[in-house]
């Protein structure tokens, strides 16, 4: 229908619900019109997207905070992936480790036989047929606890202390582990020599460096874990019982091993997290060059960061919707998937919607801060798949304040997932981004 000019506008009408931009948008009461006949209807507004750069994202937060929200999580990716819309993108593992036992004590002339660094796999993201070549680096510099680390750490490495060349990822087939069968794992050979000089010949049951956990990650600042070659990133679970490092040595008594891990039931907790870097040379996205005044046919998201689908709603339907005068009872974002886009690794099974601060992610807006804003991805016919989400509250403050903020489309899951979406902009041909709004005539 033609929407009649109205000559009050919405922002006559909200001190019914709104006192200024500041005032609490938890119950806006939209739902219903008590009283008199209405007029009701929808309409479609258009989105100017297109894809945005992300400088970098949070992986982990100060050691305090982290801890108040359960610990560091214990899924992490590792390895590398290939694209030709994204480029490559690799996935680095950061990690310390502390001992088992405090006071370690390897015995009358240890001699250490062989080191492995053990890594649960759960699932993998893009071409398992090619071989990694994995290698680990001692870190040279301490982690803080009061820093917040970003997707962008890149620390000071000292000497490689492990490495295994030709695996083949293989996320659901058994292995076996101190000669039983077990579910995937990998098993890193460590350089011997590295541990005998490092752990054997100090730990003698009152060496300073093993007398508490904090004195070892002093000692000891931890590992990282790269792939220098493949075409996959892995899932690994650093909770598990199979993940962790092993010492097996010798001396004049027995032949047993060390264990060092990474579990959370420690008095104090190993930081870890993963960090990412992408390279778009070669791809779609290697200049970054996007229409962000009428927005791009298809855009691009990365759940490591790199970069997210950038939207704003169109200034002048803005300024059309507020001299309507309309009570918005509901408004929600529609955006579709491009489908047979080749890519080997799925699209992210649920977005939310962030401010977009330059090349950073800011809050969530108001939708998803109080409620699920919804996002979640919806199968249709013939692969026509959407994501919905929820933004009458922020379309609200918009029309009321006058701002209209740039906003970022991201997945919920950025540092422990390695999907990749496409969708339609809002300049496709079909399905295109839009704001769908459902509004009452006062």
């Amino acid at each position: 229908m033609i929407l009649k000019q109205l000559k009050r506008a919405i922002l006559l009408l909200a001190p019914l619900f709104f006192i200024s931009c500041e005032k609490p948008t938890d119950d806006l009461g939209f739902e219903q019109i008590i009283g008199g006949v209405v007029e009701a209807d929808s309409m479609h507004l258009n989105l100017v997207t297109w894809t945005a750069p992300v400088d970098s994202i949070i992986v982990a937060l100060d050691y305090n905070s982290q801890l108040s929200l359960g610990g560091y999580n214990p899924l992490r990716l590792l390895g590398r992936t290939e694209s030709n819309l994204f480029g490559s993108e690799e996935a680095y593992l950061h990690t310390q480790v502390i001992p088992d036992e405090l006071d370690l004590d390897f015995g009358q002339n240890p001699i250490v036989d062989s080191v492995y660094f053990y890594l649960r796999i759960t699932d993998s993201y893009g071409d398992t047929s090619q071989a990694m070549n994995l290698v680990i680096h001692e870190l040279e510099e301490e982690f803080s606890q009061d820093s917040i680390y970003y997707s962008s750490y890149s620390p000071a490495l000292g000497a490689e202390i492990g490495r295994l060349d030709g695996y083949m990822p293989r996320a659901f087939t058994n292995t076996r582990f101190e000669g039983e069968i077990a579910p995937p794992v990998i098993a890193i050979p460590m350089d011997i020599n590295f541990f005998q000089t490092a752990f054997a010949d100090i730990a003698d049951g009152s060496a300073d460096e093993f007398s508490s956990f904090g004195d070892f990650l002093d000692y000891f600042y931890g590992l990282r874990v790269a792939a220098e070659t493949g075409k996959a990133i892995l899932d690994l679970n650093l909770a598990s019982n199979y993940t962790g490092l092993r010492v097996y040595y010798h001396n004049d008594d027995d032949t047993t091993f060390a264990e060092f891990n990474i579990d959370q039931d420690k008095s104090l907790k190993p930081i870890n997290f993963s960090t990412f870097e992408q390279f778009y040379s070669g791809s779609p996205l290697e200049n970054m060059a996007q229409d962000s005044l009428n927005g791009e046919a298809q855009t691009y998201i990365q759940s490591m960061g790199g970069v997210c689908t950038a939207l704003k709603f169109d200034p002048a339907k803005v300024e059309n919707l507020i001299q309507q005068g309309f009570i918005i009872n509901s408004a929600a974002v529609e955006v579709y998937t491009v489908p047979n886009t080749g890519e080997p690794v799925a699209p992210s099974s649920n977005m939310e919607i962030r401010i977009l601060d330059g090349k950073s992610l800011g809050d969530r807006i108001i939708d998803f801060q109080s409620e699920s804003g919804g996002g979640a991805l919806s199968r249709g016919v013939l692969r026509n798949n959407k994501y919905v989400m929820d933004l009458r509250r922020h379309l609200f403050e918009v029309l009321n304040c006058g701002e209209n903020p740039t906003l970022a489309l991201v997945p919920r899951t950025r540092t422990t997932a390695a999907n990749r979406t496409v969708l339609r902009g809002g300049e496709g041909l079909m399905e295109k981004a839009t704001v769908i709004v459902y509004y009452t005539k006062p």
